[in-house]
């Protein structure tokens, strides 16, 4: 009796990835991440500026708006000294408001005027005036109108 044994060679089959691709792979994604992240603290800072700048805006918005539905002056009071805050004054009663870290005020028109942004009962300003929010390299200018109080924001300064 004739038994014949067949054996089955089986091939190795590698799956996976060799130790040069891996460390390839690693590199390109450190090279890439190199180019990425400084971008990505400039995108930062520049957000947090137009944060900052919009709420400003709106906070000088609103206090113009007080004074006109109240008929009692308020006032903005900007802290030059340490640059990063300022407050919304009605007589005694005032809120504190901070700017995001990173953000400070460069300069404001009415830094001669005791630092003082005041609005009267029909809702004009005591004078226009321009605030510049300065963050890193970037720098925003929030605008008021003298006769109309208008508020803008704008990346020159008027």
């Amino acid at each position: 009796m004739n038994i014949k044994l067949k054996i089955h060679r089986q091939e190795k089959t590698y799956n996976g990835y060799t130790l040069i691709e891996v460390v390839m792979v690693i590199s390109l994604l450190g090279l890439l991440s190199t180019m990425v992240i400084p971008n990505f603290k400039n995108t930062l800072a520049k957000y947090k500026l137009e944060v900052a700048a919009k709420e400003l805006a709106q906070n000088i918005r609103l206090a113009q708006q007080k004074t006109i539905a109240e008929g009692i002056s308020y006032k903005i009071v900007f802290n030059l000294d340490r640059g990063d805050n300022y407050q919304i004054l009605c007589g005694r009663r005032g809120k504190l408001i901070n700017l995001p870290s990173g953000v400070f005020f460069d300069w404001t028109t009415y830094a001669d005027v005791d630092k003082t942004l005041v609005f009267n009962p029909t809702g004009a300003p005591n004078r226009g005036g321009t605030i510049a929010i300065k963050s890193g390299k970037n720098t925003l200018y929030v605008i008021v109108s003298v006769a109309t109080g208008r508020v803008r924001i704008g990346k020159a300064p008027p």
